[in-house]
This record gives C-alpha cells, sequence and structure tokens, in this order.
C-alpha cells in the first residue's frame, strides 16, 4: 500500500477532512492554487505531516456552498444563487452590471486568473481575492481590445458611448475624421492612446484626462510585435515604423535597414555587430541593445553542440529559446567558455567534467544535467528505476479539484 500521497489540482476542499484518513499515510503534499479549510480542519492538519503549496488558504464555514470553475464564468443578474456560496475561478470571471443581490449570496470569491466588473459594483462586491488581473471598467462603457486601432472605418460605426480598454488604442490613421467621433458623441479612456500628430489637436477633446497621449509622426506605421527588420518587413509595414517590441537586424538585413526612413523602438533590439553604427544612427531605442556576434540559434526544440560545429564559428555560437541543448563529450571546456553562449533554454546535457564550464556560460536555463559515468542511458535508466520506486510509495491524484 502507497505510504505517501501527493495532491496536484486547481482547488483542494479540506474541510471535512478526517483523523482516520489522515493516519494511512506517512506523508501527505498538497500542490494547488488554494486550500479550504474549517477552523477545526486546519488545526487537524497542523498535527500531521501535510505539506502544502499553495497561493491561498482560506477557512470557509462547512455551511457554505463551493462552487469552483475551471475556465470562464459570468455572474449575470439572472443568476439563482440559494444558499451561501463561496466562489472559485481558475480562469476568468466576469461580473455583469446590476448583479448586487446576486452578489450578497456570495461570502468570497476566490479568481486565479482575471476579473472584470463595472465601476458602480466596486462596494457591493463581497471578500474577493485575485491572484492575477483585475479589471474595473466604466458603466455603460463598451470594452475595446488593447492596441485596438481607432480609424475610418471605426468612426463610420461609432455610436454615442465611452470606449474603454485598460491598455492601448491606436489613433494614427491620417484618414480619421475626428469631427464624425465628435458629432455622434464618441468618448474614450485608456490607458494609453498613440495618435498622429496632426489628429492630436482635435482627438484631445474626446479623450479621458487619465489617458497616457504620446504623439507619433503623420505616415509612421505602428507595429504591436516583435520584427525582424529584413525586406520582407519594409514591404508589409513601410520604411517608417514605430515598434512597440523588439528589433532584430541580421547580418543579410543590412539592405532593409539603408532603405529605413524612421524607426523609434519601445522594446529592445538585437543587432549585427556590422549594422550596430547604422541602426543606432537612424533610431531611437528605448530598450537595450544586444550586438550579434558570431551565430544565432534560436526557437529549435534540439540543438546538438559538436566541437566541428564551435571550430567553424571564431566569433562564437549564440543559442536562445530552445527546448534542449546537448553539448558532446568530446568538447573542451576551454572552447566552451571561449565560443558559447545558451540563454532562456529549457534543459542542458553535458558531460560531469563539462558541467563547471557550462553553468559559467549560462543564462536563465532552466535545467542542466549530466550523464552518469556510463554514459547517459545509464543515467536515464537509473533516473527511470528512481521515478518508478518513488510511484510504488506514493499514491498520486491529477484533478482540477480535490475533496480530502
Amino acid at each position: 500500500m502507497a505510504t505517501k500521497l501527493r495532491i496536484n489540482c486547481a482547488t483542494c476542499d479540506a474541510r471535512n477532512v478526517s483523523e482516520e484518513t489522515l493516519q494511512q499515510y506517512e506523508s501527505i503534499q498538497i500542490n494547488c492554487s488554494s486550500v479550504l479549510v474549517t477552523r477545526e480542519s486546519k488545526a487537524l492538519l497542523a498535527k500531521y505531516p501535510v505539506q502544502m503549496n499553495c497561493a491561498d488558504m482560506m477557512e470557509v464555514p462547512m455551511d457554505v456552498q463551493i462552487n469552483t470553475v475551471n475556465g470562464i464564468t459570468v455572474v449575470k443578474n439572472s443568476d439563482l444563487v440559494s444558499r451561501k456560496t463561496y466562489l472559485l475561478v481558475n480562469g476568468f470571471l466576469e461580473i455583469e452590471p446590476g448583479t448586487e443581490k446576486v452578489l450578497e449570496q456570495y461570502v468570497g470569491i476566490t479568481v486565479n486568473g482575471k476579473v472584470s466588473y463595472p465601476e458602480s459594483l466596486r462596494n457591493a462586491l463581497p471578500n474577493m481575492k485575485v491572484n492575477g488581473k483585475t479589471i474595473c471598467y466604466p458603466d455603460n462603457a463598451v470594452i475595446l481590445k488593447s492596441n485596438t486601432a481607432i480609424d475610418r472605418l471605426f468612426a463610420l460605426r461609432a455610436k454615442n458611448v465611452c470606449y474603454w480598454t485598460d491598455g492601448r488604442i491606436l489613433m494614427v490613421d491620417t484618414q480619421l475624421d475626428p469631427g464624425v467621433l465628435q458629432a455622434k458623441g464618441a468618448r474614450f479612456r485608456a490607458g494609453e492612446a498613440l495618435i498622429a500628430e496632426s489628429l492630436v489637436e482635435k482627438m484631445v477633446d474626446l479623450m479621458d484626462e487619465k489617458t497616457d497621449i504620446t504623439v507619433i509622426p503623420d505616415g509612421v506605421k505602428v507595429v504591436v510585435d516583435n520584427i525582424r527588420l529584413n525586406d520582407i518587413a519594409l514591404k508589409k509595414y513601410g520604411d517608417r515604423l514605430y515598434v512597440l517590441g523588439d528589433v532584430k537586424v541580421e547580418k543579410e538585413d543590412g539592405q532593409a535597414l539603408n532603405a529605413l526612413r524612421y524607426l523609434y523602438v519601445r522594446g529592445d533590439a538585437q543587432v549585427a555587430q556590422e549594422w550596430q553604427d547604422a541602426l543606432l544612427a537612424k533610431a531611437e531605442i528605448c530598450g537595450d541593445v544586444r550586438v550579434l556576434k558570431g551565430r544565432y540559434i534560436v526557437d529549435q526544440p534540439v540543438v546538438k553542440v559538436t566541437r566541428w560545429l564551435l571550430e567553424q564559428e571564431p566569433q562564437g555560437i549564440h543559442i536562445m529559446d530552445c527546448a534542449a541543448v546537448k553539448i558532446a563529450p568530446d568538447v573542451e571546456k576551454a572552447l566552451i567558455l571561449e565560443r558559447l553562449t545558451m540563454e532562456d533554454c529549457a534543459k542542458v546535457q553535458c558531460s560531469p567534467d563539462q558541467e563547471d564550464a557550462v553553468i559559467a556560460v549560462c543564462k536563465d536555463v532552466g535545467n542542466i544535467s549530466t550523464s552518469g559515468s556510463n554514459g547517459d542511458e545509464d543515467g536515464t535508466l537509473r533516473k527511470a528505476k528512481d521515478a518508478f520506486k518513488s510511484l510504488l510509495d506514493t499514491k498520486v491524484v491529477n484533478a482540477s479539484g480535490y475533496i480530502l
């Protein structure tokens, strides 16, 4: 019989746990977002070897109903809640306007994710814990996605309402007529607004005073993603760019860089060494500038590093955002230190003799593993045996919710 219990779940209801259950196991490990207890069960759990890895532990009386939702749920004014309820949401919770009476039946709400509700409900909410993001929007507002373009087509469909987002709106279409929006009574509230220079004077009257306004030169294309600055990018976006993400310029991208007329980068820039001066002369970059030397290997599932590969690149090899990197056993430590760097990779595998050199050239690597003295195959087999033995000793429960 298993002597250990491991529970992996979103919500563990331990309010009714008994001493008989706890006595069955040598140890109990609970990995979850939320644990529900009563004052009595909390004291009982403390008497036994129970390890809890959780974001929240909540005392909820036994007479309170637990409603657990994994995903998206909406609290509506038509909901029938006949008894006191604790609402647990692992995902997204939307609370609609006019739900004050429904909310009175909730003794508490926990959201592991995101919650949104109108400003009029701010004082009507029950005790609420949010492990994530809270969005409180103006009543009767139309909610926009972040980076929504307010352009000529948007103006044709506009209504006499307030348009709101906690993110960013883009007003860079010079064909947009602010007079049309004003005549229809459209108003805007946002965390930030990017507005074309020729539209600022007329658009500012339609903006909430708390909105941060950034003025963009007319004719500049706003790019809301990371881009590689090459001929394809210029054909798609044009030669005047305002980039909200990161920019990368590789060795073969010099012609595109020379054709560029305007570049503003909110994020970071990666640039081949030969184009560093040209980029800095043409662009304003808010983040860091990383000079690319040698060869970059990016976004690969598996990369094998051999001595031959490193010898072909005197300026080094840089491996980034790869799932697994395997270093051949015959690669000398001096060569690793001189020509190899690894960043944001999930796993790096090397020999025990290479380990100290590998650690020195790694940044933000999830795991560095070494093969056993008889090779990686023996090391893998040993790990498999250990895992199998652990399974025999441990009862594992994987569920969205579990009652202990």
